[in-house]
């Protein structure tokens, strides 16, 4: 079960994200919302866009390879492309980064979403659908 690697390799990192969220909370004395922090803006959409990109990639991910039966490699390339775009959006929007690496960051994972979703519907579509 290849997705659950994914998932737990995401969950930590989603830890990870959150962890530097609460640092900046707690640099800036800012226990709700963000205040005028940039920096504490820049953590928590980074964990908060990380968290709503990697729940619907974890869904498709575990449909395809459990009800499509997909070859395990296309689970490990796509599992692999979008940990990778998740990192290079997180590191850029947390300030380690140029904009490039934010840029390239969702642009990879709108491409690994939008994969599975094709390949999602297009199997869906070939299924007996009688009761």
């Amino acid at each position: 079960m290849i997705s659950l690697f994914y998932a737990g390799a995401l969950g930590l990192f989603a830890i990870i994200l959150s962890f530097l969220t609460v640092r900046q909370r707690l640099k800036t004395e800012i226990s709700l919302g963000t205040g005028d922090s940039e920096e504490l803006l820049a953590a928590q959409r980074a964990h908060g866009n990380f968290i709503e990109y990697a729940l619907i990639f974890l869904a498709l991910s575990f449909a395809l390879e459990i009800i499509a039966e997909i070859p395990d490699l296309a689970i490990i390339i796509l599992g692999d492309l979008f940990v990778f775009a998740r990192v290079l959006h997180a590191y850029a929007l947390t300030g380690g980064g140029h904009v490039i690496f934010r840029q390239m960051g969702i642009l990879f994972s709108w491409l690994v979403i939008l994969i599975q979703a094709i390949w999602a519907m297009i199997i869906s579509s070939f299924q007996d659908l009688s009761w």
